[in-house]
């Protein structure tokens, strides 16, 4: 007699699709809330206050990344030839560590101190969907 059962397989599997579809759409709806709440303080504070720091919610699609993984990540911007019509942005990704969520260390050097506590205050969730979807792929 085989142990493999097809049906809960695919239960699970489907199970855990959904799982991670609404754990990347709640992380994705954080870091929204990261965006407005910047724009508020930008609109609030000089240029010279105004950060450089983002977040993003990325699918992964390399080949070992199981279907519906995605990655939590924050970063700093750099414009270049800020004064022409065709001026770059240059992304640099920071490092989180071995941890589910990003040290104050990480933001320390890079970014403005409203930035820092709003990050603080987001790493808390986006540890927690970390977690989450870390266990979602253990069941799968």
């Amino acid at each position: 007699m085989s142990l493999e059962r097809p049906e809960i397989m695919e239960t699970i599997e489907r199970w855990a699709a959904a799982r991670l579809e609404a754990l990347a759409a709640e992380a994705g709806e954080v870091a929204s809330r990261f965006y407005l709440r910047a724009a508020q303080e930008r609109a609030n504070r000089p240029r010279s206050e105004w950060g450089r720091l983002g977040v993003r919610v990325r699918t992964l699609r390399s080949a070992r990344a199981a279907p519906g993984s995605f990655a939590i990540e924050w970063f700093t911007r750099r414009w270049v030839n800020k004064t022409r019509a065709k001026a770059q942005t240059f992304t640099t990704y920071l490092r989180r560590g071995t941890g589910d969520r990003y040290p104050r260390s990480a933001f320390a050097a890079v970014a403005q101190p409203w930035e820092i506590e709003l990050a603080e205050t987001l790493e808390e969730r986006f540890a927690e969907i970390r977690r989450l979807a870390r266990s979602v792929s253990r069941v799968r």
